[in-house]
């Protein structure tokens, strides 16, 4: 509400600011065309205009009183418009409607209920956007070790040594305002091994980077928007199901199917076993962006254990 004042009261300011022979002599050098520029992902721009008109001036009395006024009236009009476009937020998308992956929710959810009753979509969907904030938040906040327990080892060990050099140059990746749109399952893929389960995620966020010491922005814009879907794989071991505890998803060892607390690679502390975190329960293995280069795949599930039925 304040913004819009603000744009109401210094659009009148512009406006009145014009003396009567520059804004009649405005009147007479406005453009026919008026286009609205928006921002698109690869710095591409789309114009919507509309069409052209023309008509003739009409030489009376009236016309040299109305003509300024109608000015008046356009340049108020074209300066609230550049001012709130000031004041409003920028969005770049990385992604366009052409490239959105496939929605596979229903498809794959009966799948996996068939051999995991316990396994509920929207469960797990809600999880991993947990997921996927604290992902965030421990990037800007350069805290990975809080990660160790959600990302595959491999994984964890990439984003570790991304963040470190940061931290050796004195950058700080701020990542704030995270806002998660929407979230589906895209595609499961299993092995002979593992079960993949791939979750297409849409969420925006501010997202740039300043100097340690002089908080300062050195890429990108501390006011613009990313509008982004990410595809998050979790992984964990052929045949594990999906157990509840008390109403919550618990983590199962799966040598002695005790209930552990240990989430991270580490040893079960009820048989002594050493167990991996994918071994007992899904564990992050990859995390990617969809650009203009994604290939979307509408299997739904794919199978690489030579079953190729279910």
């Amino acid at each position: 509400m304040k913004k819009k004042i603000l744009v109401v009261v210094l659009s009148a300011i512009l406006a009145l600011s014009f003396p009567t022979a520059m804004v009649a002599e405005a009147y007479y050098n406005l453009p026919l065309d008026v286009g609205n520029h928006h921002s698109h992902s690869g710095g591409s721009r789309s114009r919507s205009s509309g069409s052209r008109t023309s008509g003739s001036r009409s030489s009376g009395s009236g016309s040299g009183v109305n003509d300024p006024i109608t000015a008046g009236i356009f340049i108020v009009i074209i300066a609230g418009v550049f001012i709130y476009g000031m004041c409003k937020k920028t969005y770049h998308k990385t992604f366009s409607k052409n490239n959105m992956p496939y929605n596979a929710n229903q498809q794959i959810t009966e799948f996996m209920r068939v051999n995991d009753p316990n396994f509920i979509t929207e469960g797990f969907l809600g999880w991993s956007k947990e997921i996927f904030i604290t992902l965030q938040t421990a990037w800007a906040q350069r805290d990975w070790e809080k990660i160790r327990t959600l990302e595959k080892e491999e994984l964890f060990e990439q984003h570790n040594t991304q963040l470190q050099e940061y931290i050796r140059l004195g950058r700080i990746n701020v990542i704030d305002e995270i806002k998660v749109l929407d979230a589906y399952l895209h595609k499961l893929v299993i092995d002979e091994n593992f079960e993949n389960l791939i979750v297409s995620l849409r969420a925006t966020m501010l997202d740039y980077i300043i100097d340690e010491k002089t908080k300062k922005a050195i890429m990108g814009n501390k006011k613009s928007y990313f509008d982004t879907i990410y595809m998050l794989t979790f992984t964990r071991r052929k045949g594990v199901k999906t157990n509840i505890v008390n109403g919550f998803v618990s983590n199962i060892c799966p040598h002695c199917g005790a209930t552990v607390s240990s989430a991270s690679s580490g040893k079960c502390e009820y048989c002594g076993s050493i167990i991996h975190t994918d071994e007992f329960n899904w564990v992050l293995s990859n995390l990617e962006s969809v650009d203009v280069n994604f290939v979307n795949d509408n299997r739904g599930i794919v199978f690489l254990d030579g079953t190729n039925q279910y």
